[in-house]
This record gives C-alpha cells, sequence and structure tokens, in this order.
C-alpha cells in the first residue's frame, strides 16, 4: 500500500513540473514578446522622430535655396548661369545625427513640354495705361507653335532612335492631345477615345502637364524613354523662355542649332557667361546661322522671344540622411520679382549628384 501511494505521489510530483515547466515557458515566451514589441516600439518611435528630424532639415535646404536665389536676383537680376552661387552643390554636410546634401538646376535650361500648347505673346505693356490711343496698332502676337512643336520634336528623334513611338512628330502629337482642351486626335496622336479602349481605361487629361511622371500614361511611353527624356524636360505651369547659359546640348540642338553652334554656344558661354542677349548673338557661329534672309534669319523674332539668359524657375534636389532615415526633397521654386516661394514639391525621387553634364 505505500509504494503504491509513493508511486502516486512521485507520478503527481512529475505532472507538477511539467506543468511548472509549461507555465515557466509561456511566461518566458510572453516576456520575450514584450521585450520584442517594446524594441520594436522604440525603433519606431526612434524613426518616427528622425523622419521629422529630417523633413524639417529638408524644408530648411528650402529656405537656403530661397536666399541664394533672392540674393543671386539682387546681385544681378539680368543674368543666371552655372557659375554662379546657387549652381554649386552643396558637400555633404554634418548635422546632428547624420548629413545632408543638395543642389539647385535650372529648370529653364529644359524644354517646357507645357509649351507645345502656348502661345508667346510679345505685347509691351503702353506706359500710360489710362492715356487714350486711339491710333494704337493692334499689339503683334508671335506665334510659336510651329516652333516649339519642331523642337519638342527634335528632342524626342535624339531619346527614340530606334522610334519605338514611330515618326518622332507622334510624341508631340501624342503630348498636344493629352494637354489640349480639344477632342480632336491629331495625326500621330490620342485622345480619350484610344485611352478608353484600353484594358484599364482613363480619360486623356486636357490640362497642362502636372509632372514628368506623368507622361506614362501617354500612349506607347515607356519607362526607358522617360528616364532618357527627364533631365531635358520640364513641366513648368507658364510659357517660360530657354535659358542659353544652362541649356543642355540636347536642348540647343532641339531648339534648331547643329552640333557645331551648339558646341561653339557651349564653349562662348564656360569662357564667358552671355550676359545679354547681343552676346548670344554675337557668338560667330550664332550670327552666321542667323544672316538677314537666311532660312533662320527669317524666324530671327520667334526665336528672339523663346531665348534668354535668365531664369524664373528651379529644381531643388536634396537628401537627408539622420540615423537609418533617409528622405529625398524634389521642390520646383519660382522666383518672381525677386522673391522665391515653393510651388511644388515631393519626397519620391532618389538625389543624383548631377541630371546632365554640358
Amino acid at each position: 500500500m505505500s509504494n503504491i501511494l509513493q508511486h502516486r505521489q512521485s507520478k503527481q510530483r512529475g505532472v507538477a513540473l511539467v506543468i511548472a515547466l509549461m507555465i515557466t515557458t509561456i511566461a518566458i515566451s510572453l516576456a520575450s514578446v514584450a521585450m520584442y514589441r517594446q524594441q520594436i516600439q522604440i525603433r519606431l518611435t526612434g524613426n518616427i522622430a528622425s523622419l521629422e528630424q529630417a523633413y524639417q532639415y529638408a524644408i530648411g535646404m528650402e529656405d537656403w535655396s530661397k536666399k541664394i536665389l533672392e540674393q543671386d536676383y539682387k546681385d544681378n537680376p539680368k543674368v543666371d548661369h552655372i557659375k554662379e552661387n546657387w549652381a554649386a552643390e552643396l558637400p555633404p554636410i554634418p548635422v546632428d545625427g547624420g548629413t545632408l546634401i543638395g543642389r539647385l538646376w535650372d529648370l529653364q535650361g529644359k524644354l517646357n513640354l507645357n509649351s507645345v500648347d502656348m502661345i508667346y505673346p510679345k505685347i509691351p505693356p503702353p506706359k500710360n495705361n489710362n492715356a487714350k490711343q486711339p491710333n494704337q496698332p493692334k499689339p503683334k502676337v508671335i506665334k510659336t507653335e510651329p516652333l516649339v512643336h519642331e523642337r519638342i520634336t527634335k528632342l524626342f528623334a535624339k531619346i527614340d532612335k530606334d522610334q519605338a513611338l514611330g515618326p518622332p512628330e507622334n510624341f508631340t502629337d501624342t503630348l498636344w492631345d493629352w494637354i489640349d482642351k480639344k477632342d480632336e486626335e491629331r495625326q500621330g496622336g490620342a485622345e480619350s477615345g484610344y485611352y478608353q479602349s484600353l484594358e484599364k481605361p482613363y480619360m486623356a487629361a486636357n490640362t497642362p502637364l502636372m509632372d514628368i511622371s506623368e507622361l506614362l500614361l501617354l500612349k506607347g511611353m515607356t519607362k526607358e524613354l522617360l528616364e532618357d527624356l527627364k533631365p531635358l524636360v520640364s513641366t513648368l505651369p507658364k510659357e517660360t523662355s530657354i535659358n542659353l547659359n544652362t541649356a543642355e546640348p540636347e536642348v540647343l540642338e532641339a531648339i534648331g542649332f547643329n552640333k557645331e553652334t551648339a558646341d561653339a554656344i557651349i564653349k562662348a558661354r564656360e569662357e564667358t557667361p552671355f550676359e545679354s542677349m547681343n552676346d548670344f548673338w554675337s557668338v560667330s557661329e550664332v550670327a552666321t546661322l542667323f544672316t538677314e534672309g537666311s532660312e533662320m534669319g527669317k524666324k530671327k523674332a520667334n526665336y528672339a522671344q523663346t531665348l534668354t539668359v535668365t531664369s524664373d524657375y528651379f529644381l531643388l534636389e536634396g537628401a537627408v540622411v539622420i540615423n537609418n532615415t533617409r528622405i529625398f526633397i524634389n521642390s520646383i521654386l519660382e522666383r518672381k520679382k525677386g522673391k522665391v516661394h515653393v510651388i511644388s514639391r515631393d519626397f519620391g525621387n532618389p538625389y543624383k549628384s548631377k541630371q546632365k553634364t554640358n
């Protein structure tokens, strides 16, 4: 009898030990989960704090950009070129917990794709708006749509060398159809009827492009072609002239200059940036092209209307790294009468130390 009782007691102690071990294991597991969650929470809190800190530094770069562009305007409001302070890339600058880097780009050194549906009016305002001028002739409006169409077509021909989208005019027509308010499809273009027939239908925007990435919605556009276009084009909200001091070689050729003249323009501005349009017209290769009576000479007024040596729109590209958090900033800045303000901002595109080089 005593043996049986001892066996039962031993068995009960064994069960109790197993239960104790199970409880201990569960407690340890729960403690581990709690510690893990606590670590995640601490890391999440730290990341949020780093993200907020990085965001503030990115906005600080915008403030820096505003100040340097406003100071540049005070120093010389009639010219902008890549030898000025605003065009210098910021070296990696140490900040509390990390570094920041950034630089400004002149968006008027690129082709404004929205220009395809705009007209350059050369209308000087009268000196006295209240004065009656009954015999005043109507102001002359220089229509440059054909010129802009030609430039965008030439640029795209250099990008799409294999004509993946067909003749380069197709891209310009498709772009024009996407932007204009009409629903009339151009020869190589596409309107809402085409986009509505796709597997995932959508309408043509019928408004100016808001961002370059919107080009991916256009008929036939590919990511590869878009990447090649990005450094050479802009989507500015207003009609803009092209700054000859900052225009890329491909843009100069798209404007209508042959390679020899484009190279001469770049060489001339590298030696001495154009302080005025007269400096540009005096470049011997340019003067030869625009000889009175020549094909380009007849269009000199149109060219003069669409070219400049100063800029109003700039792009800030920057990156901030705080601990393990990285944030990018891409802000479009408009400078108007010496004052600068942000007209768009996004945090999606990675920072590149350079876009295109001359």
